[in-house]
């Protein structure tokens, strides 16, 4: 392209005939002409999509990055407002522009001196990077970049609040959060928070959040900057644009789930400001609102009973369920209501009583679960997921509801979140005291369902499935287990238990636990499988200091049910190695450990089994017999168990 000096004539601009004629003009060489149809141009694509539309089609793009080039103002400044409206046509105008190589050059033009030209591109750039999992220019490979935004937030108002944005926008892991927090950004965010302007407070605000999100070293460091933290309680006030409101409560959130604010006044006024947002007229703020309360609450019992205290939010929340005026935005609600009466629910019986007998919510749950949406789906699970932690509701309204039969039907899509939450509450409906543990039983396939469960590449779905195979055989009748070792037998049972996710190794050596649980089949499993089961479960009690005390309580669980079979026990005295590390779990500060160690001999040295008094001489030989005697002066419960296991020796 060619070379446009700044200076314009003094008379007005050339005006268009038509729209044709102004993508014609951008090719011309003479100024005026050339701002006469950028001016035109903008002024027809501004709300208007079908003339974005037609402006695409037409082939403007590659003609307004010439002009971009230009580096002329205010000719180029205008042809970045050109592109600054047509990426907020949406994701795919976004797209076109990002094809186009239009990124590259507006991240060239912020490394200028002119300043109205570097907001044209800082605004453009701030649009385009809002729209998520875009394929596009990663903003931090860039050389200087990040430090040239930094740098441009105080040059300003506008440049402060794009930079932030985009900063905000582009700010995705605990290393960017790190490598940002070595700048002077918290000093650039404050300036902006301590404007009046609202636009300027809202960028700030945006950007701290994604600074402070999950990373416990940025939440200590801005919730000891006192001035910050009143600043963002101020701005939660009423007299605030709601929107404000809403990001200043979600900062504060963050520094909350943190535990870097803790006060008892702070965690009142931030849940009063997320239950206003619930309450909004606006169907927006209500969805997020809801949202954010699903944060602020989940895995906090004490503030969950404190937002069910207002009634009015779970009426609020209920309204979510009708229909509002806007049906593309009608599924978003519900997903948001069904999270929020997930994370009320998660840990309290009264909640979940006042939940589900108040609002009403089995009905909305079962049409839920039965949603067109994908998200909603996924919320009313995580919902049914919380509200079947309890008892009461497990015996009498889910099971009236039928709940079991969605479930049955989401467990076995394609997609991976359905398949996660559905298989998570899966298992608590396979509780023994669950009734509906009974009639999925009785359904054709559930074992076989369950077994490929645990096949799956998923961690997660992986371990409810474990999960839900042992919940299953927890006093399972020998039919019933049979059944479930066809179909995942022994080795697959070991080998899952040698997986490097600690829960997922707990939950297989509980269901090893439960399959080993009558004496026969444990001499019958033992005998053919005894060498890989020793070989698997020894280790873990000989390295100590690799397994947590949990994992060796469980291990040694199983081994008490081995130790209850006539052929099995004999396996396992013939371990040395086994025998010494009985030994050691006697002498262990973890009581739970010693009781587990001492059931585990008690078993092994009963007067009515063949073959007792070789084992009780090979016991006393090793010293168990003397390390017992020592526990009669432990705690109460080790000495009672200490006292039991000593009657047996003769």
């Amino acid at each position: 392209h060619y070379y446009i000096t700044n200076n314009l004539s003094n008379e007005m601009p050339v005006k268009c005939e038509s729209d044709a004629s102004a993508v014609r003009l951008l090719k011309e060489k003479d100024p005026d002409q050339l701002y006469g149809a950028v001016r035109h141009i903008k002024n027809r694509v501004i709300g208007s999509r079908t003339r974005k539309q037609e402006y695409l089609d037409d082939g403007i793009l590659p003609e307004l990055i010439g002009v971009i080039k230009l580096h002329s103002t205010p000719i180029s400044v205008e042809a970045a407002y050109i592109c600054n409206s047509l990426a907020h046509g949406g994701r795919q105008y976004v797209e076109h522009l990002i094809s186009s190589g239009l990124v590259e050059t507006l991240i060239d033009g912020i490394f200028l001196e002119e300043q109205k030209l570097v907001e044209a591109c800082l605004r453009t750039i701030r649009t385009i990077y809002q729209y998520p999992n875009l394929e596009c220019q990663n903003l931090w490979e860039i050389d200087n970049f990040i430090p040239r935004l930094i740098d441009l937030m105080m040059t300003s108002e506008v440049a402060g609040q794009c930079c932030a944005m985009i900063i905000g926008s582009v700010c995705k892991s605990r290393e960017q959060q790190a490598i940002l927090f070595t700048t002077p950004i918290l000093n650039n965010i404050n300036s902006l928070l301590l404007t009046e302007s609202t636009q300027s407070n809202l960028a700030g605000l945006f950007c701290l959040s994604e600074l402070s999100y999950d990373n416990h070293f940025v939440a200590q460091e801005v919730a000891g900057n006192e001035k910050l933290v009143k600043r963002l309680f101020k701005l939660m006030r009423r007299d605030k644009y709601i929107l404000v409101q809403y990001n200043a409560a979600k900062c504060l959130t963050n520094l909350f789930r943190l535990g870097a604010i803790n006060e008892e006044r702070s965690k009142t006024q931030i849940l009063d400001t997320i239950v206003y947002l619930c309450l909004s007229e606006d169907i927006a703020i209500k969805h997020i609102g809801a949202n954010l309360l699903h944060e602020l609450i989940e895995q906090n019992s004490e503030l969950q009973l404190w937002a069910s205290y207002s009634q009015h939010l779970m009426r609020g929340l209920s309204r979510f369920f009708i229909a509002s005026k806007d049906p593309e935005f009608s599924p978003r609600l519900r997903a948001a209501a069904f999270k929020a009466f997930a994370a009320l629910g998660e840990t309290q019986e009264d909640i979940r009583k006042s939940i589900i007998e108040g609002e009403n919510i089995i009905s909305h749950l079962k049409f839920g679960l039965q949603d067109d949406s994908l998200e909603v789906q996924v919320a009313a699970l995580s919902c049914l997921h919380s509200l079947s932690r309890s008892v009461k509701q497990l015996r009498t309204n889910l099971l009236d509801a039928e709940v079991w039969q969605p479930l049955l039907k989401l467990i076995k899509t394609d997609d991976d979140e359905l398949v996660r939450t559905s298989s998570r509450t899966l298992c608590n409906l396979l509780l023994d005291f669950s009734p509906s543990k009974e009639i999925l039983l009785e359904q054709e396939g559930t074992v076989e369902l369950l077994s490929k469960l645990v096949l799956n590449s998923d961690d997660e779905v992986k371990l409810n499935g474990v999960w839900a195979l042992m919940n299953i055989t927890y006093k399972a009748n020998s039919d019933l287990r049979s059944k479930i070792l066809s179909h995942f037998g022994v080795l697959q049972i070991l080998e899952t238990v040698e997986d490097d996710c600690p829960k997922l190794k707990i939950k297989a050596l509980g269901l090893l636990r439960n399959i080993l649980c009558d004496p026969d089949e444990v001499d019958r499993i033992m005998t053919s499988h005894g060498r890989e089961v020793l070989k698997t479960l020894v280790p873990i009690l000989t390295n100590s200091d690799k397994w947590s005390d949990e994992e060796q309580e469980q291990v040694l669980c199983v081994f008490i049910n081995i130790a209850t079979g006539h052929i099995a026990k004999d396996l396992l005295t013939e371990r040395d190695d086994l025998m010494l590390c009985l030994l050691r779990f006697l002498s262990h500060l973890n009581s739970q450990l010693q009781i587990a160690a001492t059931t585990c001999i008690t078993h092994l040295v009963k007067s009515e089994d063949s073959g007792c008094l070789d084992r009780q001489n090979k016991l006393k030989e090793m010293g168990h017999f003397k390390e017992l005697q020592s526990l009669l002066g432990a705690r109460p419960e080790v000495a009672d168990r200490a006292k039991i296991a000593l009657q047996y020796f003769q």
